[in-house]
């Protein structure tokens, strides 16, 4: 029988990956925190037309680190929480609010809520109702809607969302556009089938996990010659010159500091938000 040892032997590759270990992981969040903390600094630093660059590269660690299945901050603290968004909800046009920072009320840590909770608060939403949703969607919403509504999970809402519209072409400042109309825009369960639908593509509604899954794909990720407008308006800066996502970056920082103890003195000279 042939040795086993002259069997087995590691070859270099590039497909093999060695998870980190807790320390590495440490050293990762840290690294991640850095690109924060430089980008911070540079805020004060660099002139006005560029501080909208420093979005794109500060949501990058907000995403990896709390809106990822494989973040490692939330394999070092599984429980990790995060201090409830706390801001001042501004009314827009067309029924918009949304909350507008400054987000500088930071809550005692026992009012802290679990990442996913933090995820799902809502940023900004239209005040709308089953009664309330347009009879007439153009064409490139409908689109976008479409594509929400693609894979498996949707099939079946899909299907009844292009049964319930018809497409027919308007003439609208002087051009021929297509848009697709409500079958029946009196049948009340019809409406609030299409609102339900819409209810669960986050059609009405801006939670702070679409937020920064939006400004990460659209903006940081990729280049994309995609984006929406209105996702855009609530990342706007406060008096202060910061935006949503300078406030969460910081209030993430300061929570890992509070739970995890590698990362108590990270940062020694940061500002107490209690």
């Amino acid at each position: 029988m042939e040795n086993i040892d002259k069997m087995y032997s590691v070859e270099m590759n590039f497909v093999d990956e060695l998870d980190l270990s807790h320390k590495g992981m440490i050293e990762e969040i840290k690294t991640e925190f850095d690109i924060i903390r430089l980008c911070l600094q540079e805020k004060n630093e660099l002139d006005k037309q560029y501080l909208p660059m420093l979005d794109r590269i500060l949501v990058m660690p907000l995403r990896k680190l709390l809106c990822e299945d494989s973040s490692v901050l939330l394999k070092v603290c599984p429980n990790f929480k995060m201090p409830p968004i706390k801001g001042v909800p501004i009314e827009f046009l067309d029924n918009q609010t949304i909350i507008r920072p400054p987000f500088t009320t930071v809550e005692p840590t026992k009012r802290w809520i679990l990442v996913k909770q933090w995820l799902e608060q809502n940023i900004s939403w239209f005040d709308r109702d089953a009664n309330s949703i347009a009879k007439m969607i153009p064409e490139y919403s409908y689109k976008y809607i479409m594509q929400k509504l693609g894979g498996r999970k949707y099939r079946q809402l899909k299907s009844k969302f292009e049964s319930l519209f018809y497409n027919k072409q308007v003439e609208y400042r002087g051009e021929v556009k297509e848009v697709y109309c409500k079958k029946n825009p009196i049948d009340a369960i019809a409406n609030k089938e299409i609102y339900d639908i819409l209810e669960q593509i986050g059609y009405n509604k801006l939670s702070v996990y679409d937020f920064i899954k939006h400004m990460s794909d659209k903006r940081g990720a990729h280049i994309d010659v995609g984006h929406s407008l209105v996702v855009e308006l609530v990342n706007k800066s406060d008096a202060a010159g910061f935006t949503p996502v300078h406030y969460f970056a910081i209030q993430m920082i300061y929570a890992a500091k509070q739970q995890i103890p590698e990362l108590v003195d990270y940062w020694t000279e940061m500002p107490d938000l209690k």
